[in-house]
């Protein structure tokens, strides 16, 4: 097979890719739509509460949207990504994955769209529409209640903030959002790279992976400051500068993942 790309054939490698894992797919979607509504009706705000987190906006926040927002997002996204190339790891499937009339290239791109994009976007999607039903609701049931908002110390209506509030009222989450795709580049190769419990094995790497990293970077960091007296500082300057190096760095090792995922896929092939 030629590995050049060629357009046609990609656009029948991702009907196929569709057809064969389209219904699993929806299915994994309706889950996780009943998941996070159980979520949202469980933390459902009480009525007598009478402290409150407001944001800048005069908002009231719920503190258990952002957890929820990222730590099933994690799971969605990296379950997906560890799933795809699973096949590889069995050899009847294995086989027919490799008689497929595609390039290395297309089944890498097809990969990528269906691992990657298609399920942040289907992730941000399902969780915008819950998340505006939930906000509509709770509004309607605090319609004309007040409460005292302490950044202001004045009597406020009680509405409560979208998520996109939450996300950018902390300097911290701007720098976040190249996440999804770093973690599901790892699951992705994990799934080419492990033959069985693609998800589990590449969990326990990469958990001691950063475990070991974390552990040479506090080493370190106590070797260089020992002896020397602590200054404290909040230079808002030097925080965006690490996080915006934190996102960059995020951005280049999703790459390089997905340039090692590409090459063992067409190890895999020879």
């Amino acid at each position: 097979m030629n590995n050049t790309f060629n357009m046609n054939r990609f656009g029948l490698l991702l009907k196929r890719q569709w057809l064969e894992f389209g219904k699993i797919y929806l299915m994994s979607l309706v889950v996780l739509a009943g998941i996070l509504i159980g979520f949202y009706f469980f933390n459902i705000p009480d009525f007598n509460r009478s402290l409150y987190r407001w944001d800048d906006h005069g908002h009231v926040q719920l503190g258990f949207r952002l957890p929820t927002f990222m730590a099933i997002g994690f799971l969605f996204i990296t379950i997906e990504a560890s799933a795809y190339f699973s096949a590889f790891g069995q050899k009847p499937k294995a086989i027919m994955e490799l008689m497929t009339p595609a390039s290395a290239t297309e089944k890498f791109i097809c990969a990528i769209v269906f691992s990657t994009i298609l399920s942040i976007i289907s992730y941000l999607l399902i969780f915008y529409v819950i998340d505006a039903f939930f906000l509509n609701y709770i509004n309607e049931l605090w319609h004309n209640n007040k409460a005292t908002n302490y950044n202001t110390g004045q009597l406020t209506p009680v509405v409560f903030s979208t998520l996109f509030d939450d996300l950018t009222s902390e300097r911290e989450f701007k720098f976040l959002f190249a996440l999804p795709f770093f973690f599901s580049s790892i699951f992705l190769l994990g799934s080419i790279y492990f033959n069985r419990f693609h998800y589990i094995k590449t969990a326990v790497s990469v958990t001691a992976l950063f475990a070991f990293i974390i552990f040479i970077t506090i080493k370190f960091g106590s070797w260089v400051t020992e002896g020397k007296s602590r200054v404290n500082s909040s230079n808002l300057m030097e925080k965006d500068f690490v996080f915006t190096i934190f996102f960059w760095s995020s951005v280049a090792l999703s790459l390089i993942i997905w340039l090692i995922t590409y090459v063992r896929l067409k190890e895999k092939e020879v």
